[in-house]
């Protein structure tokens, strides 16, 4: 419920403070970056059964390496998403405060989202015992790259048609809706590798 709350902020930005397409995919790259350090604490607190004493050491090589891929990954990513959309369609400079505000806001809720299901899904429920590092490394790969296929391709068709106001609720209710789904399917995916399903 969490994630799908904070997923619809993005459209109260759209409806009341004039995002632009620009901004609500640049918000949803930035969202990578939170579920790649969240992934990151994943790697760093796994610990299975069977493992020693320092564990925390043994899964930091695997933490480091994720963490360089995977913010090249980002980086490509970003890089891409700028080149394709340019910058065009961007608010009014002029915007008002709220409209800034409010983008730090979605930030935090997006924040809070996957910091509530890193606690209570993967460190309350004990799932950090029931997976490995590596699962654990490519877990989010997934996720993201199907979602951002999605939100590239539906931005810049959105761009082409002048980003009407119904197209970026469009966008940002198929992104709730195809996350939530990525999301219970990366669960099972965890579950399966682990050996638990």
């Amino acid at each position: 419920m969490l994630l799908v709350l904070a997923n619809f902020v993005p459209l109260f930005g759209a409806m009341f403070w004039g995002w632009s397409v620009f901004e609500i995919v640049m918000l949803y790259w930035m969202e990578n970056l939170i579920i790649g350090g969240f992934s990151f604490l994943r790697i760093l607190t796994v610990r299975p059964p069977d493992s020693i004493r320092g564990q925390f050491f043994r899964n930091l090589p695997t933490g480091i390496f994720f963490a360089v891929h995977y913010g090249g990954f980002c980086l490509v990513h970003g890089v891409f998403v700028l080149s394709l959309l340019g910058g065009e369609g961007k608010s009014d400079p002029e915007a008002t405060p709220d409209a800034h505000s409010g983008f730090l806001w979605a930030l935090l809720a997006l924040v809070v989202s996957h910091g509530f299901s890193f606690v209570r899904n993967y460190l309350l429920s004990g799932a950090y015992r029931e997976t490995l590092a590596h699962i654990q490394m490519f877990a989010p790969y997934p996720r993201i790259v199907v979602l951002h296929l999605v939100i590239i391709f539906g931005a810049f068709a959105i761009q082409k048609f002048g980003s009407p106001l119904w197209m970026l609720a469009l966008l940002v209710v198929g992104k709730t809706v195809l996350d939530l789904g990525m999301h219970l399917w990366a669960a099972r995916w965890r579950r399966q590798q682990a050996g638990i399903a």
